[in-house]
């Protein structure tokens, strides 16, 4: 079984992109109700839409856009992190948007060269965002940070950034960094043997990910709560939980990672003696690929 975490985070930076910027120029032609139905149908590309705006200096279209999400989620830290940026002086502005550059270097960095090279950014990144202070920005890098040290084996200190960057995300209401530092964690607990430390944690982070509408993180923590499964000699319940995830990936147009299911099932329906099911599943997962 192939688990599915953090690794994704270079992929989701670049999925988001184009619909980002497509929301960002949306946010000040739509009306406020078809700006809702836009952000209901694209909840993980706001965040990154709203990001570019401030950097373009365009308040209205964060603040629109912010609102939109808000209904439509019925979450409102963006309106207040965009209210938050406003009330800023200019040079606390300008250290937020070279912060949140430099995180997205950071994220193809890790992609790039490894988590290490990761950190190193970040840790910059960490170091501007604490001078201003910016609350929001120091729990997201920490959970990069935490994340990088999970994926280079350093588990203690993945488990101090990781607990700090909950800590202050659950203070904010920042339930995607939130959920995302829930996930890391678990993957945590789970290296260290605790699997029902991990099942819990990939269970309260898959309700976090429902609440905001985190499809991409909902299907990773199905295929996870599947791996689990597995481990404990639950075949049937594996199925069910990957085949879960499979479903989410593929209405959402996720066909790589979808693959990535596929073979998961494939194990599973190998191990349950059905090689003509796991023959079916693994060309599935070759054609796509």
């Amino acid at each position: 079984m192939i688990g599915i975490g953090s690794s994704l985070l270079a992929a989701l930076l670049t999925a988001q992109a184009p619909a980002a910027d497509s929301l960002r120029l949306l946010a000040l032609r739509l009306p406020e109700t078809a700006l809702v139905t836009e952000t209901r149908a694209r909840p993980l590309a706001v965040r990154e839409a709203i990001t570019r705006a401030l950097a373009n200096t365009e308040l209205d279209a964060a603040r629109n856009l912010a609102a939109a999400y808000a209904l439509a989620w019925s979450d409102s830290f963006l309106v207040r992190e965009v209210a938050r940026f406003a009330a800023w002086p200019p040079p606390a502005r300008a250290a937020k948007v070279w912060d949140d550059s430099v995180r997205r270097e950071g994220i193809a960095a890790y992609g790039r060269d490894g988590p290490r090279a990761a950190i190193a950014i970040w840790r910059r990144v960490l170091s501007r965002a604490m001078s201003i202070p910016d609350t929001a920005g120091i729990a997201s890098v920490l959970g990069n940070i935490g994340a990088a040290f999970l994926a280079d084996g350093q588990q203690d200190s993945a488990e101090a950034n990781l607990t700090r960057s909950q800590a202050l995300a659950t203070a904010i209401g920042d339930a995607r960094v939130q959920a995302n530092d829930i996930v890391a964690l678990a993957g945590l607990s789970e290296d260290r043997g605790d699997l029902a430390a991990a099942r819990n944690g990939y269970a309260r982070a898959l309700e976090l990910q429902e609440r905001i509408g985190d499809t991409r993180g909902m299907a990773a923590a199905y295929n996870n709560l599947g791996l689990l499964a597995q481990d404990v000699g639950d075949l049937d319940e594996a199925r069910r939980q990957v085949e879960a995830a499979l479903a989410i990936n593929r209405r959402d147009g996720r066909d790589e990672v979808a693959a990535t299911n596929q073979v998961n099932l494939a194990g599973l329906a190998s191990l349950a003696g059905d090689f003509a099911t796991a023959e079916r599943r693994y060309r599935d997962a070759l054609a796509t690929w």
